[in-house]
């Protein structure tokens, strides 16, 4: 059983970066925590990569160690690297540099990552005091480059940002599919891939996955996402361009998450003979609020 002896607060946040012109960049990230009383167990760093980016080399990290918990160089698939210590001083920070490499086919609008500093999960003796510093949403900036060649798709995606109570029941949440080019009874030809990571302290429970919804990797780990894919329906469009296809996918946010809006990265790209070229709308961030039950 889990003593929790140390109430420490854990923090971290990240410095801009920007692209240079061979798309690569350093991302410098602070790690820290704020309170007197050193961390003595396990806590780590989690970077979860911008889609169209990957990291070529683990970062080296003094009193650290760095490893692949998900890699994959799919431009519209995250991986996720952690960073581990034994313990972490009080009232101290550290900075960590990551560097990454952007495809040369990213949209201008380069995609988000985050960054999240945490106690592990076996971590028996440190207890955070304040979650909602623990995640860092860092962005990149680059120079336009020149406009794509169009493809024969639009594809974009909205979802609201759903209410959920700290581990209570699941909310199935929508997603509602659309593509701009879409005409009447003529709408995309083959399944399209919808890749997201799941928002801090959330989870896709096992019950009400839609149909084509696979798991790209799964940690029941509150503090580290995991990474789905979903196969839309073909015929996206198929009533028009302002008609979406609908699918539902069930969320539930896990005990211990702050009262915030935990946010996460999704996109969609067309397979097979539905092509696209410019992703600057496909891909964005959505969100699940956290809430608490009763009076605050």
């Amino acid at each position: 059983m889990s003593t929790l002896t140390n109430i420490v607060n854990l923090y971290c946040r990240t410095d801009a970066a920007t692209y240079d012109g061979s798309g690569n960049a350093t991302l410098t990230i602070t790690v820290g925590n704020f309170s007197s009383v050193a961390a003595t167990g396990p806590v780590s760093l989690k970077v979860i990569t911008p889609f169209y980016a990957n990291v070529n080399t683990l970062p080296t990290v003094t009193g650290g160690t760095s490893r692949w918990l998900y890699q994959n160089t799919a431009v519209d698939v995250p991986s996720i690297i952690q960073v581990s210590f034994t313990g972490f001083p009080a009232n101290s920070s550290q900075t960590i540099s990551v560097s990454f490499s952007l495809d040369p086919n990213a949209p201008n609008l380069a995609p988000f990552g985050r960054a999240i500093f945490t106690t592990d999960a076996a971590n028996t003796t440190d207890q955070d005091s304040d979650l909602s510093r623990n995640v860092w949403l860092f962005l990149f900036v680059r120079a336009s480059l020149a406009a794509p060649t169009p493809g024969n798709t639009n594809l974009y995606y909205t979802s609201p940002q759903t209410p959920l109570t700290a581990g209570s029941g699941t909310a199935a949440v929508p997603f509602n599919f659309f593509n701009g080019a879409g005409t009447l009874l003529a709408g995309t030809g083959n399944p399209a891939h919808f890749t997201f990571s799941t928002p801090f302290y959330t989870r896709v429970p096992s019950a009400g996955r839609p149909a084509g919804f696979t798991a790209l990797y799964e940690n029941n780990d509150p503090a580290i996402p995991s990474v789905y894919r979903l196969a839309v329906p073909a015929g996206i469009g198929l009533l028009g361009p302002t008609v979406p296809t609908t699918v539902y996918v069930p969320f539930q946010v896990q005990t211990g998450a702050p009262r915030l809006l935990s946010q996460a990265s999704a996109i969609i790209v067309p397979t097979g003979t539905d092509t696209q070229g410019d992703f600057s709308t496909a891909h964005h961030r959505f969100g699940i609020l956290c809430v608490a039950a009763g009076a605050v």
